[in-house]
């Protein structure tokens, strides 16, 4: 059997087993600390090519990743970043909880949102009377809003401006909800968080998710004649929901990854298309990039 083989299904093993016992709360661990370690890619690349023995390759891998594993389980480990820090200390922890509404003016036509997003969970559901409904719990991130209104438009950003020290591990839960009646650009910058959008209901011309090491899980709806979605991820499980009445373009990037792609035809190297595409009144285009990832786009 040739090293390559096993060498990339011992990671995707390894990678599989992390999300299934993290989505059972078996374990818990942040994905933005796997995302952190992607240098250790490299090294498994280096380790690959080196003129020794397979099974000394195997060894090397093998303590390679459960290395990995270790660090990134453990809780006294700080990790700081641009944006804000994270640590695992519990003294002096208070929480925030926060909620807020964004009114609706009927002569909006187009709406566009972009928003930061620090949280373990994160839910976009059902529609809203307001423009924008928003509620968090947890954490001491202070969200806050920026307007801007337009004649028929009205531009939304919601964002935390301060540096501060984030309990990745507490249940910090950010929920969300949208109204229906105008067409929405939609922007998220997202760290590590579970994320969950439902967007069946809301017409969305454009949906951009910049993520981290995240679990990503996007319904789409069919109410719009072409939605462009784009996703870019680091280590990260990625779920999308097409509707079956929607013709859909999908390009996919990924280093290493496993798939889940039913409904739809191969057309060239990492290029799909649904039978139904030319025909349909209402097209997706979606791109997603990923790199250590496994990922369903599946039609319903």
């Amino acid at each position: 059997m040739k090293f390559r083989n096993i060498f990339w299904g011992m990671i995707l093993i390894l990678i599989g087993i992390l999300f299934t016992l993290e989505n059972l709360d078996v374990i818990d661990f942040d994905w933005y600390n796997l995302w952190r370690l992607w240098p250790v890619v490299l090294i498994l690349w280096g380790v690959s090519v080196l003129p020794v023995k397979d099974i000394i390759k195997v060894i090397l891998v093998f303590l390679i990743l459960a290395g990995s594993v270790t660090y990134m389980m453990n809780r006294t480990v700080h990790w700081h970043d641009r944006d804000y820090s994270i640590t695992y200390h519990h003294d002096n922890y208070r929480e925030i909880d926060q909620e807020f509404s964004i009114p609706f003016d009927d002569t909006v036509n187009i709406a566009r949102l972009d928003m930061e997003v620090a949280a373990s969970k994160f839910v976009l559901m059902d529609a809203s009377y307001d423009l924008v409904n928003f509620e968090k719990k947890g954490s001491m991130l202070d969200y806050k809003y920026a307007i801007t209104q337009n004649e028929n438009s009205v531009d939304v950003d919601i964002y935390f401006e301060d540096e501060v020290v984030l309990k990745t591990h507490a249940k910090n839960r950010v929920e969300m909800s949208l109204n229906p009646y105008p067409v929405w650009d939609l922007g998220y910058e997202i760290g590590a968080a579970d994320v969950d959008m439902d967007l069946s209901g809301i017409k969305v011309s454009d949906l951009c998710i910049e993520g981290g090491a995240a679990s990503i899980r996007v319904k789409l709806g069919d109410n719009h004649p072409e939605t462009k979605v784009n996703i870019e991820a680091g280590a990260s499980a990625i779920k999308v929901k097409v509707p079956e009445g929607s013709g859909c373009d999908l390009n996919i990037t990924s280093v290493l990854s496993g798939k889940n792609i039913s409904g739809f035809e191969k057309i060239d190297h990492g290029h799909y298309r649904t039978e139904n595409f030319d025909e349909a009144e209402n097209k997706i285009y979606l791109v997603v990039e990923a790199a250590v990832s496994s990922y369903s786009i599946i039609r319903y």
